[in-house]
């Protein structure tokens, strides 16, 4: 079976250079991040709310390799404006983000509790 890695550890390792402790603290600062981004977003905000809080997860979400949920976010970034069935559109999307930064958190924490 082909499985993508919910984060990139080279990409992650070219900023740590090998120190776990770092490795750690921008793994656990993400996991932070990644949950209150979460809980932000919702299909209410506005056009302007909606897409800095997918800029904001994606930026995040990238900083430490963790391409699907970048992919995601940068999906999300794209429904604003008159779109037919924004709101539908934004809350199917919004599931698959909030399951796919579930995974990744839960990621982040197993690679943090390697050492």
């Amino acid at each position: 079976m082909n499985t993508v890695a919910m984060i990139d550890i080279v990409h992650l390792e070219k900023y740590v250079v090998g120190d776990d402790a770092l490795r750690d603290e921008i793994l656990s600062i993400f996991s932070d991040q990644a949950q209150l981004l979460s809980e932000q977003f919702s299909i209410e905000q506005t056009d302007e709310g909606w897409r800095d809080t997918a800029h904001t997860m994606k930026g995040a979400a990238r900083g430490v390799g963790a391409w699907l949920l970048g992919d995601l976010c940068e999906e999300a970034e794209d429904l604003v404006g008159q779109i037919p069935g924004k709101n539908e559109k934004r809350a199917a999307l919004l599931v698959s983000i909030r399951a796919q930064m579930t995974d990744t958190v839960c990621e982040a924490k197993r690679l943090r509790n390697l050492n």
